[in-house]
């Protein structure tokens, strides 16, 4: 067994969640439905296909492209949640789908069960749970699952991002936090099609809300598009910048990472802009390390590219900054939960000082489960 195996491992990023086709915590079935159309319409890892013959189709016919609102959703499509991993959807008599999830996932359920057996096989001691509305709004399944599995797992809280700042929202997140034991807040801002972004996170309305995360003491994993309303990644970290500025006590996780790729020359070095070392340098910004959900479906394990990559990381930013995480189980499309993790195993640059550090111990700092 590789010495990464041996170590009290915490994998930053991972899921379990009832059936999709409920309303897995929402208000209803059809709410949540909603959140999980505008998610497969922006959706860019996994293409869409045809049905009748599985061809790639480079249309998606779920949102007007031009309308980035709720009123700009499609419902003359059907849409609706497959099985075998699959979002599905007609369109002038044709049926269309991405398979976001595994196959292996027939009913569109990850129980928490199952999760802990995939734990055990891998070699992980603890998953923290995002909470992702395309899965729903978990923290009372997250709960329950923490009380029958201590130091499992750990939650995080979600609220309705485009309104965290109203009464009902912050009632939501000290509920979740205070009593139903989450543990960080998942704040994505896919959220903000609620709104139209009219108002944004860094928007003064959005004070109160975040003055109540400050006083509760919890780390925030961000969830940045890259490519919005608002404009592209460069613009979303400016007002990130102005965000933290206001809340420097807030740690903040990356989720799914800084997009090294965006940053890489012709000779795929990648050099991380001013703009992004000033912020993850002078300020409590982590980021994830979790590469095989993103690059899988275009390389092969052990994932070279991406172990060059992390050295990247490694050297512009050190361990402390880094977090491991592998999306599981939506990472078993491309690869085992094993392999998500043992290609870490081929950064023989990584002492190991750095392997405890981002493999579990700063991330179970940052969720004070130390």
């Amino acid at each position: 067994m590789s010495e990464t195996y041996q170590l009290d491992i915490v994998d930053c990023h991972a899921h379990i969640f009832p059936p999709l086709s409920g309303a897995c915590g929402m208000p209803d079935a059809e709410t949540h439905l909603l959140y999980q159309q505008r998610a497969m319409h922006t959706h860019g890892n996994q293409p869409v296909r045809r049905l009748r013959d599985h061809e790639i189709i480079t249309t998606r016919d779920l949102w007007d492209r031009d309308d980035p609102n709720e009123s700009g959703r499609a419902t003359d499509v059907k849409f609706r949640v497959g099985r075998m991993g699959r979002f599905e959807w007609d369109k002038d008599g044709e049926g269309y789908y991405v398979q976001f999830l595994p196959p292996s996932l027939q009913d569109m359920h990850c129980a928490p069960e199952a999760m802990i057996i995939q734990m055990d096989y891998a070699g992980i001691r603890t998953a923290v749970l995002q909470n992702d509305h395309i899965y729903g709004d978990l923290a009372e399944y997250f709960s329950a699952a923490i009380a029958r599995y201590p130091d499992r797992f750990i939650g995080l809280a979600n609220v309705d991002e485009a309104f965290a700042y109203t009464d009902e929202q912050l009632a939501v997140l000290h509920r979740s936090v205070n009593g139903l034991g989450m543990s960080g807040l998942y704040y994505t801002l896919s959220g903000f099609f609620r709104n139209g972004y009219g108002e944004y996170f860094s928007d003064e309305s959005f004070y109160p809300f975040w003055d109540a995360v400050a006083a509760l003491q919890i780390p925030v994993f961000w969830v940045f598009l890259g490519d919005s309303p608002v404009g592209g990644f460069k613009e979303e970290m400016g007002l990130f910048r102005t965000w933290i500025e206001r809340y420097p006590q807030i740690p903040s996780v990356l989720v799914h990472g800084l997009p090294t790729a965006f940053f890489a020359d012709a000779q795929d070095r990648v050099i991380i802009p001013d703009y992004m070392l000033e912020i993850l340098r002078d300020y409590p910004v982590y980021s994830e390390v979790l590469y095989p959900i993103g690059c899988g479906g275009k390389s092969e394990y052990p994932y070279t590219r991406a172990q060059d990559h992390i050295r990247a990381l490694y050297e512009q930013l050190g361990p402390e900054r880094l977090v491991w995480g592998s999306d599981m189980p939506n990472v078993e499309r491309y690869c085992t939960y094993r392999q998500a993790l043992s290609y870490i195993d081929h950064c023989d640059f990584l002492g190991p000082d750095d392997r405890r550090k981002i493999l579990g111990g700063t991330m179970r700092a940052l969720c004070g489960q130390t």
